[in-house]
């Protein structure tokens, strides 16, 4: 299969909706990039200044149904072969930019490759048009996609909220040769359920998205503005002056996302539970206890099933625990990366 590389600048990327053929491209990417996205701070300035020697690169993966999954690769230079890359897969209505330099920069710091996508319909990755575009099978595939280009043979994906899902269909569709192990943040494996029992334990979601669902998903602009404005990322009574510009940026992601594409992401049942109780290598559960989006319940059903689960507590991480305490978050991945799958 030919591959066409294309050389661009955040900028000059091909367009959001343009759908190159696999035949023409499997990979379009921009090594080298150090420019900077809007981040908080700018993770092309950031990263670089903390560690002193980091290339980041950018670039969109195509995935079997034609949609350009977007990438950010963070690569110390000199780093050890021997360390696993972490694999950062955001939830719904989020982008790679979630994840912030301090979270990034902590990882990079200590010799290990980064590499952040935007999910299909999120942030500069494409909105898909193809039929069934939100399944299991169309996410599996977009991370296998990722892999296979990046040469991620070697891996620790890192799930949040939404992202754990889209981590346990690559697993469940691809298999686990080459996962080091898992770290779920926040995360649901799971989604659906039924009238008789319920939702599914894997994916139990909090107050604060109940009360936000269904006006979060509305094309009506005044009933999303006001439903993702109190969906609670952040723990109730945070640092607005260290921690408010990142709320808003969070906001400003959520609103980014096209309706169809939050409403699109609810749409299908599945239960990963089966495929959870076989993963023998390391899993790292780290979750709120005051979490609004995704209940501490589905954390507790997730520590019961995963055979080598280490569940993490966190008093006032709220949904995102890396935002909360980056230093911290960072540091319990790096240990589940020292550990030895079973």
């Amino acid at each position: 299969m030919r591959r066409v590389a294309v050389r661009c600048t955040l900028e000059s990327c091909p367009s959001r909706t343009a759908r190159p053929s696999r035949s023409e491209s499997e990979s379009r990417w921009n090594n080298n990039d150090r420019s900077a996205a809007p981040l908080w701070p700018s993770l092309g300035r950031d990263v670089g200044a903390r560690v002193g020697a980091v290339t980041r690169s950018v670039g969109l993966a195509v995935s079997y149904d034609g949609t350009e999954i977007f990438y950010a690769d963070y690569a110390p230079n000199g780093d050890d072969p021997s360390k696993p890359a972490f694999l950062l897969v955001h939830g719904w209505s989020a982008s790679s930019d979630s994840w912030g330099a301090p979270f990034i920069g902590a990882l990079t710091a200590a010799g290990h490759r980064v590499v952040a996508v935007d999910n299909r319909g999120h942030g500069r990755s494409s909105v898909p048009d193809s039929e069934h575009p939100y399944s299991t099978e169309r996410f599996a595939d977009d991370l296998a996609v990722i892999r296979r280009d990046l040469d991620l043979s070697d891996v620790i994906p890192v799930g949040w909220s939404y992202g754990g899902l889209i981590i346990a269909d690559h697993l469940a569709t691809h298999g686990t040769d080459g996962v080091r192990a898992v770290g779920l943040i926040g995360a649901i494996t799971s989604i659906g359920g039924s009238q008789e029992t319920g939702p599914f334990a894997g994916g139990v979601t909090g107050e604060g998205m109940n009360a936000a669902l269904p006006a979060a998903l509305s094309a009506h602009p005044g009933k999303a503005i006001t439903a993702l404005a109190k969906l609670r990322m952040l723990p109730r009574g945070f640092d607005q002056d260290a921690l408010g510009p990142v709320a808003q940026q969070q906001f400003g992601i959520a609103l980014a996302t096209a309706p169809a594409v939050r409403g699109g992401l609810f749409r299908r049942t599945v239960d990963h539970d089966a495929d959870l109780a076989a993963w023998t290598f390391p899993v790292l559960v780290q979750h709120g206890r005051d979490d609004e989006v995704v209940a501490p319940s589905t954390a507790e059903h997730h520590a019961r099933i995963l055979p080598n689960a280490t569940l993490s507590w966190w008093d006032g991480g709220g949904h995102a625990p890396f935002v909360v305490d980056p230093a911290r978050s960072a540091r319990e991945l790096l240990a589940l990366a020292a550990s030895r799958r079973g």
